[in-house]
């Protein structure tokens, strides 16, 4: 009997042992005025947030354990906590399962953390269902993020974190220029912003350039194996260079536990923005 033979029947109870793992369950099914919303477990347990049927998942988290980022982007997003080290108060836009709030308040316990959100629904299943507990030190608000940070008070946000986009929508009245510089006056003079793009997007070249027409400094980190890039610019000019970012995260994780080897990431992900010419966004325009 050949060998190929022999050993065909371990070979396909490895493939099939292979293909029964990490199959997603769907454990929750809703509707909300933006849409559809499920919520899926695999087998390892983590709950992933997915809108309208769409491949692309909106968050996920292994419920209870929020010092354990499961999606890429949001490890590298961490690099915000790099430059602004300190955070007194801290602004997410975009709620998705709550694994970014969540992880900053596990890091750095004092902070008060702001989050919008303008789907109510999503508020409600991220707390079912990934374990979001909002308290005295973390309020959600339940509205607009431009709406919300057009009203909020100058200057009063270390850290702002806008993740209110994907490769399946961008709300373009947050990409253009006017609502860029709400979201500056917002930032103290240390303070910095970090944005969650995708590059896949034909907005995307735009959003980079629409960015560098606000900020007078900014950097891009590559997130390994995804189309996604995280923007990080800061309200004042300092020195973003590679290896200034990658002592300061060395400094920073001598007292700050991030849980994987953020040095590393900006190490192998350091971008500097190519700006070509493309048009920034404006209010009013039709860059859609």
């Amino acid at each position: 009997m050949p060998a190929w033979f022999i050993g065909a029947p371990l070979i396909l109870l490895q493939a099939c042992a292979y293909l029964a793992v990490d199959r997603p369950t769907v454990i929750h099914r809703t509707d909300s005025p933006y849409g559809h919303i499920f919520v899926t477990e695999d087998d390892r347990g983590v709950r992933s947030l997915y809108f309208d049927e769409g491949t692309s998942r909106q968050g996920a988290v292994i419920p209870g354990r929020f010092t354990n980022l499961v999606i890429p982007y949001t490890r590298v997003a961490t690099v915000g906590l790099v430059v602004a080290p300190h955070p007194e108060r801290v602004l997410f836009v975009g709620l998705g399962v709550g694994a970014m709030p969540m992880y900053t308040q596990a890091l750095f316990p004092n902070a008060q953390i702001d989050v919008v959100e303008i789907d109510s629904v999503v508020v409600d299943v991220a707390q079912a269902f990934f374990g979001f507990a909002p308290d005295e030190r973390m309020r959600v608000h339940v509205a607009d993020g431009r709406a919300f940070i057009e009203g909020a008070e100058r200057a009063s946000y270390d850290l702002i974190v806008l993740d209110a986009y994907s490769d399946e929508g961008i709300p373009y009245h947050l990409t253009t220029r006017e609502f860029l510089t709400s979201v500056r006056s917002l930032l103290t003079p240390s303070g910095v912003v970090v944005s969650n793009l995708w590059e896949s997007s034909t907005l995307y070249d735009s959003m980079v350039a629409t960015f560098a027409d606000v900020f007078d400094e900014l950097i891009l980190l590559r997130v390994e194996r995804r189309v996604e890039r995280i923007l990080v610019a800061p309200a004042e000019r300092r020195s973003l260079e590679r290896a200034t970012l990658i002592d300061a995260t060395i400094r920073l994780t001598e007292r700050v536990d991030f849980g994987f080897d953020l040095a590393r990431l900006i190490e192998r992900g350091y971008q500097q923005p190519m700006l070509s010419g493309v048009p920034v966004l404006r209010d009013g325009e039709t860059n859609q």
